[in-house]
Formats: C-alpha cells, sequence, structure tokens
C-alpha cells in the first residue's frame, strides 16, 4: 500500500540603456527529468489528481453491479468478472489531457484462467474508446487502443519476465514530452510516441471469468515545482571577482546566459526588457555616460522566481596625451601584428509547426542535429549558438536577431547562418524569400525577401559569413559564381539545398537528403581545416547523385565578399 502525498506546488530601474534586441523568447524543460527511469522524476514533481487506496468507499465506486461479484475491504478492491468478456471500471479524473501525466495500479491475478487479460485502463471516453495496458497469468503485457468499437494493437504481446502470475504487479504509464513510457513492477518495457487521450477516465479492466484485487489506482500530473530563482551567468564583460570594472570604451555589450527548470519570463537590464533565445542567451548594447554605471540584470523564472546580478561598470574618457618630439626613425624590419582568433557564431532558423503553411517533418531535428556536430567536432562554442525554431522564428524576431548581430559580431569573428523551413519565390518579379511561422498563405509582406538578408549580410562585420539554407527555390539568393580565393579576405558565401525548386523534407524523424549528406560530410571529415567550397562541392555531389536536387553554393555579390573563404576548424 502508499500512503497519500501532500500535494507539492525587484523589478529595479535605473539608467537609461540603449537596447539592441538578441534572440527570440524561450522556455526551458524539465532538463532534470530522466522520465524512462521509474525513480526519474522527484515525487515533488508528480502533483495528485487522484488516488484511491480502497481503506472505504469514500470514492463511491458502484458495487452493485451484476456482472461483477466486487467488495472493498481490506484495503483491496476485489472484482470478479461473472461474464466471458473484459469489464471496465473506471473514475473520471480532471486532468490536462495535453500535458504530462502518470496513471499508475498495483494489481493481482487472484483466480481465473491464465489466458484473459485485466491491467490499466487510461483515456477514457463516453464513446468507449480508451487506451488499456494489459498483462496475464502466463507472462505476457500488451497495449491496445480501442476506437469506435475496434481494438487495435499498439503493442502485441510480449513475455516479459519480470510478471508475476499471482502476486501484485504495478503497472505504470508516464506520459512526458509527447512520449509514452510503460512500467511494469518498476521497470520500463516499452517506449513509444504517446498518442493523444480522448477522455478523462481512468482505471482497470478485469478479463472473462477472472477475479482481481485493486491495492490502488493513483493519477498524477507531472510538473516541476521550481522555488528557486533562474541561473544567471554574465559572459560579456569578463567581471573580476570585484564586479568592479574599469573601462576606456563608452560603448559596451552585456551579454550572458539564464537558466530555470520551469522557464524563464522575463529578463531586464535595469529595468529594460531584453528578449532571450531558446538556449538561455541574452544580449543587450549600451552606451555608458561618465563615471560608475551600477548594472542590474534581474531574471525571473515561469513560477515568478527572480534572481539577479549586479556589477559596476566604470567609464573614464582616455585622455589625451601631449605631443611629443619624435626621436629620429630607427630603421627596423616591420613585423605584423598577429590578428586576434575570432569567435565562430552559430545561428540556425528551424520551423515545422507553421500556423498556416503545410507542416515539415525534419527542419528541427535538421538545425539540432547540426549544432550537435559543430559544437561537438569543430570550434563552435556552445554559448555562441543562437536559436530560433517553430513560434520563435517570426519575421520580428529573425530579423531582430540578425539586428544584434551587428554589434555583437567583431571584425575578426564568423558567422555560420544556417535556415531550414519554407520558402516561397515569385515568378514574375524574380524575388526569393524566406517563410517565419506566422507568415499568411501567398501574403509577400509577411515574407522576409533575399534582398534583406542580403542586407543584413553585408552590414554584419564578420571575417566570413556563410549562409546555407534548406528550404525550397534557396537558389534564388545567387548572383554571381566563385573566383579565386584568398584565405586572408573577408567572404560572404551562401549554399542551398536546390536552386530555384522545390526540396524534399524527407521521411519523419530523418534528416533531409540535403542535412543528411551535409552532416556525413562534416563528421567523416579528419582534416583539420575543412574548407566551404569543398565542402559544398562534396555535400553537392552526394545530393545530386541520390536526389533530383540540384544544390548550389557560391560566394555572393554586393555584400562584401572580397575572396575569402569560411574555414570549419576542427577540434584536436
Amino acid at each position: 500500500m502508499i500512503s497519500p502525498k501532500a500535494p507539492h506546488f525587484l523589478r529595479p530601474t535605473a539608467l537609461w540603456l540603449c537596447l539592441l534586441l538578441a534572440y527570440g523568447s524561450a522556455t526551458a524543460q524539465s532538463a532534470n527529468w530522466d522520465a524512462h527511469l521509474y525513480y526519474g522524476i522527484p515525487e515533488a514533481d508528480k502533483q495528485s489528481a487522484f488516488l484511491e487506496e480502497f481503506e472505504n468507499n469514500q470514492q463511491g465506486w458502484d458495487l452493485g453491479n451484476a456482472s461483477l461479484n466486487e467488495r472493498i475491504e481490506r484495503g483491496y478492491y476485489y472484482l470478479g468478472n461473472l461474464t466471458s468478456h473484459a469489464y471496465p471500471k473506471y473514475r473520471e479524473v480532471n486532468i490536462d489531457l495535453k500535458g504530462d501525466y502518470e496513471v499508475e495500479a498495483r494489481m493481482r491475478i487472484v483466480k481465473g484462467a491464465r489466458q484473459p487479460a485485466s491491467g490499466l485502463v487510461f483515456g477514457h471516453d463516453v464513446s468507449g474508446n480508451e487506451y488499456s495496458f494489459l498483462f496475464n497469468g502466463k507472462g505476457l503485457f500488451s497495449i491496445t487502443k480501442r476506437f469506435r468499437g475496434r481494438d487495435y494493437a499498439l503493442v502485441d504481446w510480449t513475455p516479459y519476465e519480470g510478471l508475476s502470475s499471482r502476486a501484485f504487479n504495478t503497472l505504470t504509464v508516464r506520459a512526458v514530452g509527447g512520449q509514452w513510457y510503460f512500467f511494469i513492477n518498476e521497470k520500463v518495457v516499452h517506449e513509444s510516441p504517446a498518442h493523444q487521450l480522448f477522455g478523462q477516465g481512468f482505471g482497470f479492466v478485469i478479463g472473462g471469468y477472472k477475479a482481481v484485487e485493486v491495492d490502488y489506482l493513483r493519477v498524477s500530473a507531472l510538473e516541476v515545482i521550481d522555488r528557486e530563482g533562474p541561473e544567471i551567468t554574465i559572459l560579456e564583460p569578463a567581471l573580476p571577482l570585484s564586479r568592479y570594472l574599469k573601462l576606456a570604451d563608452r560603448r559596451q555589450i552585456i551579454s550572458g546566459k539564464v537558466h530555470d527548470p520551469s522557464g524563464i519570463q522575463t529578463v531586464t537590464i535595469n529595468g529594460q526588457s531584453i528578449t532571450v533565445s531558446r538556449d538561455g542567451i541574452f544580449s543587450a548594447s549600451l552606451r555608458l555616460p561618465d563615471g560608475r554605471t551600477d548594472i542590474t540584470v534581474v531574471a525571473i523564472d515561469a513560477q515568478d522566481n527572480f534572481s539577479q546580478e549586479g556589477f559596476v561598470l566604470d567609464y573614464q574618457e582616455p585622455a589625451v596625451e601631449p605631443v611629443a618630439t619624435l626621436p629620429t626613425p630607427v630603421h627596423t624590419p616591420f613585423v605584423p601584428q598577429a590578428t586576434p582568433p575570432g569567435r565562430n557564431y552559430l545561428l540556425i532558423i528551424g520551423v515545422n509547426e507553421y500556423v498556416n503553411w503545410s507542416r515539415l517533418h525534419n527542419a528541427v531535428k535538421d538545425c539540432k542535429d547540426l549544432a550537435t556536430t559543430l559544437t561537438t567536432y569543430y570550434k563552435f562554442e556552445p554559448e555562441n549558438v543562437i536559436t530560433l525554431f517553430n513560434e520563435d522564428a517570426t519575421r520580428e524576431n529573425i530579423l531582430e536577431t540578425l539586428e544584434s548581430l551587428q554589434d555583437r559580431i567583431q571584425p575578426h569573428d564568423n558567422l555560420l547562418i544556417y535556415y531550414a523551413g519554407h520558402g516561397y519565390y515569385d515568378q514574375e518579379a524574380d524575388l526569393g524569400y524566406w517563410v517565419p511561422v506566422n507568415a499568411r498563405l501567398n501574403k509577400i509582406p509577411d515574407f522576409i525577401r533575399n534582398s534583406t538578408i542580403h542586407d543584413y549580410l553585408r552590414t554584419i562585420r564578420s571575417k566570413n559569413t556563410f549562409l546555407i539554407a534548406d528550404a525550397c527555390y534557396a537558389g534564388s539568393l545567387f548572383s554571381v559564381s566563385r573566383g579565386n580565393l584568398n584565405e586572408n579576405a573577408t567572404s560572404r558565401w551562401a549554399f542551398t539545398s536546390g536552386n530555384i525548386e522545390k526540396v524534399w523534407d524527407g521521411q519523419p524523424g530523418q534528416n533531409s537528403p540535403f542535412a543528411r549528406y551535409l552532416l556525413r560530410v562534416l563528421r567523416n571529415n579528419t582534416s583539420s581545416r575543412l574548407y566551404a567550397n569543398d565542402l559544398i562541392d562534396m555535400v553537392g555531389d552526394l545530393v545530386q547523385s541520390n536526389t533530383g536536387q540540384s544544390p548550389k553554393g557560391s560566394p555572393l555579390r554586393q555584400v562584401g565578399d572580397e575572396g575569402g573563404i569560411f574555414v570549419f576548424e576542427r577540434r584536436q
């Protein structure tokens, strides 16, 4: 038996800031859960929606059905099925059918033939549609769906040695993040994508001519209960332990990262709201007045818990040194100064769930796989990865993120942009577009024109920018072919999954054909330096040989390309 669990459940204003937008807002996942482990979710995160331990019949179970011999005594619910047909018993439970949940019952077979099945019933509705997690006396379990009077086997009868034929068995169904986890006696026996529940009926089913005892039935909503404020890490500027920094540059970038299990609600710098990427990165540009400026970063999570980080920036205008008489020059050989190593930034934009356009299967998966590959095998650091996925990839967020990169990226830095989503081509005007998540069908003002992308590529001050687009009609970006390359010069290149044509998104749960071969080349490369033009040639050959697509890659005209090339540097 189990005992009932008790349910668990400054915005300072300061100096004026000149804020520049960072990245789209986000909500953090329940990162500390291991849903495939029985004890992988803390009890404090299980909010009881229904608990029956059968100490009495206060829940009002109907014990007068002629088809059943039933009674509640000694803390158990005894049910003997007097018919040859399976018989369900369930209760309505008020729970969010689209949220995360857990259903659990502990029961045993008392008597009857070994073959008929008994077990959990969940998601039952008034039409009799439901799901069942069943077991029998022969050590087998199955998972079924009943819809419009017909039964469908989601998992056919499967042997499991941990099932007891006469002792109590604990059956658990857990849904987390769109995934189902089925447990028998605290061991996971099956995982699969979760189905939408039909209704709010939860209970058990008794096989024909079978008798069972039920120890308890519990239904819980799974929800992180968070009482701590977000964790704030300041990335720029680099602060000493004193949290006081003297500066000679009036314009400063303040960037950092916030994390909280329940998600981030707002981030402010001196009372001014700024946006946060899905990965928790924020950034703002400010112009310092003379003297000391107190900076306060406040983050508030989804549970209204807050935390803050404070530091002082002290701007002192550099003194003008008097002009001195120069000594007679001594002629020494010129030694060029080494260019400081730059950072590699990655902006990835992926949309599966369009509001008005058709759904794509793999755009977000492609983006995540690329980010993992580049941060694992190449010199891309996670803190320099910016993501805009699904609802975050609005026209406003995309343009504001590109705007923020104009201040964040320095002349010795490199930028890789990857876009996976719908594309649009206006044949009459010979113009191509990206399609943001909330764009209406055939409403060109909702799209992002290629020329707008070009403008940002020209004004972002990176040494090398490499744009990769996996979208229909992405080839309309180009208007120039390759020339001679100079690695020390700046570059502005693009690589697209096709020319002015439709391209394939691929099978659900896989990568698109273009992304699959792009990832293969990046992962299989053993050279310490992989040049973008070589990547384009290798991926292009693979895609063209195995699909009907015609990838295209070359420099972009009139955006600052001076004959350079983007280089992927592999980690040692």
